[in-house]
């Protein structure tokens, strides 16, 4: 991955550009993958949304044990037709493992997940008991 930023010349040289440029090898290697996620906790619950490009629902699999959330599967191949002459071919098949520990009880039976577009939405809704409770002060 090339990050390029555009940056005033002030020495005249490519030193700042060099420090701020993720250089990546022209043949990466792919050995493991792990689904980019976003948490986020409401008052009643917390939403995990993990990035899955071309893994089916059918290829996925999620489960919630002892208070952590694991999210498993494979990225299958697509066909690539016979009379095709391929040029690039990075677009790997691997399976992946990605497990995060929650922030808080959850009510098992509540919890929703949808797949749509490539994007992951798991719901968690929060027990009664880890929910915030307003104290009155008397």
């Amino acid at each position: 991955m090339f990050v390029r930023l555009d940056v005033p010349r002030v020495f005249g040289s490519d030193l700042l550009e060099d420090l701020l440029t993720d250089f990546t090898p022209a043949y990466p290697t792919y050995e493991r993958w792990f689904p980019a996620i976003d948490v986020a906790e409401y008052e009643n619950q917390s939403v995990v949304v993990a990035e899955l490009p071309g893994v089916r629902k059918e290829d996925l699999k999620i489960a919630v044990e002892n208070g952590v959330l694991t999210i498993s599967g494979e990225r299958k191949p697509y066909e690539i037709p016979q009379n095709a002459r391929v040029l690039i071919n990075e677009m790997r098949v691997m399976n992946f493992r990605r497990s995060i520990e929650l922030p808080h009880e959850v009510e098992i039976d509540k919890i929703s997940a949808e797949l749509q577009n490539g994007v992951l939405r798991i719901t968690l809704p929060k027990t009664e008991a880890s929910r915030a409770h307003t104290i009155a002060i008397q």
